[in-house]
């Protein structure tokens, strides 16, 4: 496994400027057309000062060598400080906290090479800071540089401009500027946001197992001898479709934010004390192989069989929910995580549930009440003319399987026709919930293979069609047609 690093794009308010003038009759015009737009139940625009001729200026010109450290206040959450230690830069009261270099140097460079456009004084704005978004809850930031001075960047609103910019003021003076975008996008961060975050993104193939445990929906899948199903609370083959959409989503999986220890917060805040759900992931025993540039391996590392568990806590927006992973609670995304929030038992279940393909399949019994048969499956080498084995494409020996009916060899070519008959029969629809079966089946398939028993009875429903019962349950019917076409 490699390490993955994603920077999570932040939205960019797009406004248009309404530029006031400097005279002022445009500017009673401008107000009357606020005043009717606003009536006319368009968005509310923020009043700008009046623009300066000479508009472009450089705010700070410094490298970030010269950052000797800076502390956010970001809106909704606690501020920090991080320091600048040699090269490096760790928070203030907790040296040991892992911080993503990439993101604080991206903070850093922000706060040490800053160009702004001047809009004017802010005594020139009507309504003031307040109309521009600087009031309580703005996202401010303090910088401290190696030659004592300091700064104090307040962040305001999206301007109405062409180009997109925000409202910003520093607090030595009374100037407004505007500012590009991207420059609170580095900095509007909430310290947990700062934590790099774990790699969960393991290979599917390395899953045995899958639990998840819900009041409600409670069951388990289990992968053996290359066949999923449910083995609690049922036994019955797992939906090959829903498999590898499963295993898609896996690979996929990306926690979004770091939110604290979870032995340091009150669980029950992120709904975490009791848990909706709880999805946990068996994993079997593997080896990482890191390779040089050239190719060769550099190292091995075998990893033993561990079980990954995430406990799903409250909604959070209906974008993302709480995930406790790893002793540590984390804002996760619906779209890199959300099937762990809707992962159903009765979605899990084969439509088809002949999942054992022929070359795997060891016997096959046949029952109706007037006869039994029972098809013995032998893999043989393939021999060609010249005594060679047979070989594929890629290499690989060919086999073929003999069928016999008590030790006597049987057509196979008619046997193969039919029994794909029998791995395509689908579900037409689903039983009634207190449907029972009363009667002795009219069919019964009892499979076998390495890794897999399969008992599969079909018992009277109407006159079209029969109860199609897997190992004991029963969910869904079939047509009597499609059985009866089935001349095994």
């Amino acid at each position: 496994m490699r390490p993955v690093r994603k920077k999570v794009p932040r939205a960019v308010g797009r406004r248009v400027i309404l530029a006031v003038g400097s005279g002022i009759l445009l500017f009673i015009l401008v107000v009357m057309l606020l005043a009717y737009l606003r009536g006319k139940g368009t968005p509310d625009a923020h009043p700008v000062a009046a623009s300066h001729d000479d508009h472009q200026i450089t705010l700070i010109g410094k490298t970030p060598e010269d950052l000797a450290a800076f502390e956010v206040f970001p809106p909704g959450h606690a501020s920090y400080r991080l320091i600048r230690v040699d090269s490096d830069y760790q928070l203030a009261d907790d040296s040991n906290f892992p911080l993503n270099a990439y993101m604080v140097e991206q903070m850093a460079e922000d706060l040490t090479a800053l160009d702004a456009e001047i809009v004017g004084e802010l005594a020139e704005v009507p309504g003031g800071a307040e109309a521009l978004g600087l009031g309580a809850g703005h996202l401010k930031v303090i910088a401290d540089y190696t030659d004592g001075s300091s700064r104090t960047f307040l962040f305001g609103d999206a301007a109405y401009t062409d180009i997109p910019s925000d409202y910003l003021m520093l607090s030595e003076d009374n100037t407004v500027y505007t500012v590009s975008p991207q420059i609170r996008s580095n900095l509007d961060f909430p310290l947990g946001a700062l934590r790099p975050l774990p790699r969960i993104d393991f290979n599917s193939d390395l899953l045995n197992a899958l639990e998840v445990q819900d009041k409600d929906n409670t069951f388990r899948l289990d992968h053996e001898k290359g066949f999923w199903q449910t083995t609690q609370p049922i036994i019955y083959p797992a939906d090959l479709g829903k498999m590898a959409e499963l295993g898609r989503d896996i690979e996929a999986m990306r926690l979004a934010v770091y939110v604290g220890e979870a032995a340091d917060l009150d669980l029950a805040a992120y709904g975490l004390a009791q848990p909706v759900c709880q999805v946990v992931f068996h994993l079997a025993e593997s080896v990482i192989v890191t390779q040089t540039e050239d190719g060769q391996a550099a190292s091995i590392q075998e990893v033993e069989a561990q079980s990954l568990r995430f406990a799903i806590g409250d909604d959070i927006g209906h974008i993302g929910f709480y995930c406790q992973y790893h002793g540590a609670v984390y804002q996760a995304s619906y779209a890199s995580m959300g099937f762990l929030t809707t992962l159903d038992l009765f979605d899990m279940l084969a439509k088809k549930p002949v999942v054992i393909p022929i070359n795997r399949l060891s016997s096959l019994r046949v029952e109706d009440p007037s006869a039994q048969k029972e098809y013995q499956v032998e893999l043989v080498e393939r021999i060609e003319k010249n005594n060679a084995l047979a070989l594929d494409e890629e290499g690989r020996q060919i086999f073929d399987p003999v069928i016999s009916v008590g030790g006597k060899e049987t057509d196979r070519d008619a046997f193969i026709r039919e029994y794909l008959k029998l791995m395509d029969l689908t579900a037409r629809g689903r039983l009634p919930g207190d449907y029972v079966t009363a009667n002795e089946p009219l069919k019964r398939f009892t499979l076998t293979a390495e890794g897999m028993r399969l008992d599969l009875a079909f018992h009277p429903y109407d006159a079209l069609h029969l109860a199609m019962v897997v190992n004991g349950s029963a969910f869904w019917y079939v047509t009597r047609q499609a059985v009866a076409g089935i001349a095994l």
